[in-house]
């Protein structure tokens, strides 16, 4: 499944697409770092963070840390099929799956820590039913995978997920950071996995450092191996949100 969802089992067949809408014969190495875009693949973040996936549920399960799994950006859904994979495999029955995507690409920028190139990128807009069609494909679509459609910043306030034990960020902006952190932080248990995809992305970057910050976060930074731009971190302690950092963000009217 993981090789699949990632393209890399089809080998010659799989095709890269690229920021100059032009598709090329797959690099397998980029493939495997999670560099490019598939096109058929299903998961962009490539091997080593998918198996960073399988790890993080092993190391929950193991560790006795109670919640689900979560991820923010899914485009065509592949990680998340893989996770509900893995948990699969392992004959856990307990833990959910959890999707949040607007399923029509990134938003516009809210504030000046953002652009608007994200949200012209027809490539990464993908619907809901395409994402659910990936995982019957998978006949992996049962009750225990949950959508949250909707921009972060009015989806997840609503996203009825209780207790997190794996927090897979893939947002890219600042903005869309902030969304995921502030709402959902406070759900991830003490000894949950918190994983990055997009740490070597500016905005994403700064993002993860104010936030840590402002909370005091101190908890080691760890690369994935093999990886270029994942990163995750094991949580340790409990924090006090700073709800009015979060509250310049918000727009007065949400749109």
């Amino acid at each position: 499944v993981r090789d699949t969802v990632c393209g890399l089992a089809l080998r010659t067949q799989e095709r890269t697409y690229s920021f100059d809408n032009q598709v090329r014969p797959m690099d397998i190495n980029a493939r495997i770092k999670g560099l490019d875009w598939p096109l058929i693949g299903i998961s962009m973040i490539g091997q080593r963070r998918l198996i960073n996936i399988e790890w993080a549920i092993r190391f929950v399960i193991a560790n006795g840390v109670m919640g689900d799994f979560i991820e923010c950006g899914v485009w065509r859904g592949g990680s998340s099929v893989f996770a509900r994979a893995v948990l699969k495999a392992l004959n856990n029955n307990d833990r959910q799956v959890w999707l949040a995507d607007s399923f029509q690409g990134l938003p516009k920028a809210r504030t000046s820590n953002d652009n608007d190139n994200w949200s012209k990128m027809e490539y990464l807009k993908v619907s809901l039913e395409e994402v659910q069609t990936n995982f019957r494909s998978f006949h992996l679509l049962d009750d225990r995978v949950h959508f949250c459609k909707g921009y972060f910043v009015d989806s997840l306030p609503r996203c009825n997920v209780s207790r997190i034990a794996v927090f897979r960020m893939d947002g890219d902006m600042y903005e869309s950071s902030m969304d995921q952190l502030f709402n959902l932080y406070s759900k991830l248990q003490i000894g949950g996995v918190i994983i990055v995809d997009d740490y070597t992305i500016a905005p994403c970057l700064r993002a993860i450092v104010d936030f840590r910050n402002w909370h005091n976060i101190t908890e080691e930074i760890l690369s994935i191996p093999g990886d270029v731009s994942g990163r995750f971190w094991i949580k340790r302690k409990s924090i006090q949100l700073q709800k009015d950092q979060y509250l310049r963000l918000l727009p007065t009217t949400k749109s």
